[in-house]
Parts: structure tokens; sequence; C-alpha cells
């Protein structure tokens, strides 16, 4: 039975939006997935400032290397004897020749990108020179280890410079990293 007049047409309305069919999301919900989305940022920030420290480490480490062959390659250039010094108070390594003429600096400090400190890093010799013929006087090896991090950095009197992610105790062999 068909009705006209005016209150049909409201009716009418009615029917083609049904009150169940709402858009959005409530206040509620919207604060659920906060709260979700932030308990995984707290999760996650242990594991990410693990994955940076580590990566840090590594990085100096790769930068202290690379250091350390150029003055291998400075010693041939030049014919003149140089000197790698670690300056822990600085941290900062240095290549110089004997007249004090700083041909190479890497800073490795709080300051630098790897963020290190003078207890994150140990050396065996804290200066060592390098002859023309491209041997070293001796042998040096510098650890860089924060947090859990480890790179062990091995220089031979012949040149040969490798980082290990061993410690020295296995025997003095060298996993690479």
């Amino acid at each position: 039975m068909p009705t006209s007049g005016p209150n049909s047409a409201t009716k009418k309305g009615m029917r083609q939006r049904p009150r169940a069919l709402r858009r959005g999301f409530s206040l509620l919900e919207l604060l659920i997935v906060i709260v979700i989305i932030g308990l995984i940022a707290a999760i996650s920030m242990g594991r990410i400032s693990t994955m940076m420290t580590g990566w840090r480490v590594s990085r100096a480490a790769q930068a202290y290397s690379e250091e350390l062959q150029s003055a291998f390659a400075l010693v041939g250039r030049n014919r003149k004897p140089l000197t790698i010094t670690l300056d822990v108070t600085n941290m900062e390594l240095r290549i110089s020749d004997r007249n004090n003429v700083v041909y190479r600096r890497r800073n490795i400090g709080p300051t630098s990108a790897y963020k290190l400190t003078a207890a994150d890093v140990s050396a065996s010799r804290l200066s060592v020179e390098i002859y023309p013929p491209g041997l070293a006087a001796d042998s040096m090896s510098v650890v860089i280890k924060r947090n859990g991090s480890f790179r062990r950095i091995r220089m031979l009197r012949g040149g040969l410079v490798q980082v290990c992610s061993n410690p020295a105790a296995l025997g003095g062999l060298c996993t690479p990293s």
C-alpha cells in the first residue's frame, strides 16, 4: 500500500541510509592502534641501538685498516719513513713523517660518525714506524669493542692488514669479518 504525503518521503530516505553503516574510526579504535604502534617501536629501539653500535664498530675498524694500508702506500711513494700514531686522548689516528708533517688524520672519537671512546679502543702499540722498503718496525694489533660488538685490526711487519672478527686468544688466527 503506497502512501503518499510528506511522511512517506522521510521514511523512504531513512531506509536508503541505514545507521549501521558509518564512516571513519572511533576514538577508541584509533587509540588502540596508536598504543600497538608505540609498543612495537619501543621493542625495536633496543635492537636498532645494537645494530647501530655494531655498524659503528665495524666501520671504525674498516677505516682504521684503510689508514694503515695507506701508510704503506705513502712510504712507497715518498720513500721516507712514516710514523703511525694512535692518539687515545684525542681518539685520532695520525700518519706523519719524522719532521712532524701530518699526511693523514682520522678522527674515530665521539665527535666522529663512529662515536668511540678511549675505553672502546685498545692497542698493542700506540706508535709504529714504517720504513721505505715497506717494512714496519713491529706488528700492531688494535681491538675495538663496544657493547658486545668486536673487531680486531692486525697489521704485520710486511704490510698485511686484516680486520678480524675473532679475539686474539684463538692462537693468532684471524677470521675475516
